[in-house]
């Protein structure tokens, strides 16, 4: 892999990366040691103090994922509000988009952190993780809930664990 190649997909929806990073700064989050299973980081996740919409949100977030992550993709595109659909054009488009994406970076390996926070009638699920081929980059999607429907989909880089440059970093980082 190539560290200075930029992602193959799309970081969609600027607001995505403030949103992110308000939850980085704010949201509650259990950090599960390298190597460590998805459930049992999962189980470090859940903070008892997080609402029932919260728990609903990280449990079918969880769910969401896992099907995104194996390219099981009509459960999430009928969750998808209008808007989100459109952000993608079609569903053919959404799973070539994450079938770019398995390719260049390969299966998920390790959950970095899971956390969950709640703005407005939105309720967020976000999920951090390290692939396969490219270890040393974490991954966070977001997915929004106004109900069961999901209002927000994004994926961004979250951290570069390299050694690369500082200068290199900003390129991987830049829109």
């Amino acid at each position: 892999m190539n560290p200075a190649r930029r992602p193959a997909f799309p970081v969609r929806l600027a607001p995505l990366a403030l949103l992110l990073g308000a939850a980085l700064l704010t949201a509650p989050a259990a950090r599960a040691a390298p190597g460590t299973s998805a459930s049992a980081a999962a189980k470090a996740a859940a903070p008892a103090r997080a609402s029932a919409a919260e728990q609903a949100a990280m449990t079918r977030g969880r769910t969401l994922l896992r099907d995104f992550y194996a390219v099981r993709l009509d459960g999430l595109w009928g969750a998808f509000s209008p808007g989100v659909r459109s952000q993608w054009g079609t569903l053919e488009s959404f799973r070539s988009f994450r079938r770019d994406g398995l390719a260049q970076y390969g299966p998920e390996r390790q959950v970095v952190q899971e956390r969950t926070f709640t703005r407005g009638p939105e309720v967020f699920y976000v999920r951090s993780a390290a692939f396969e081929k490219a270890p040393e980059l974490v991954w966070a999607v977001v997915l929004g809930f106004t109900g069961t429907q999901v209002t927000t989909f994004g994926i961004a880089l979250e951290e570069d664990r390299s050694d690369a440059p500082v200068a290199l970093r900003r390129t991987l980082n830049a829109p």
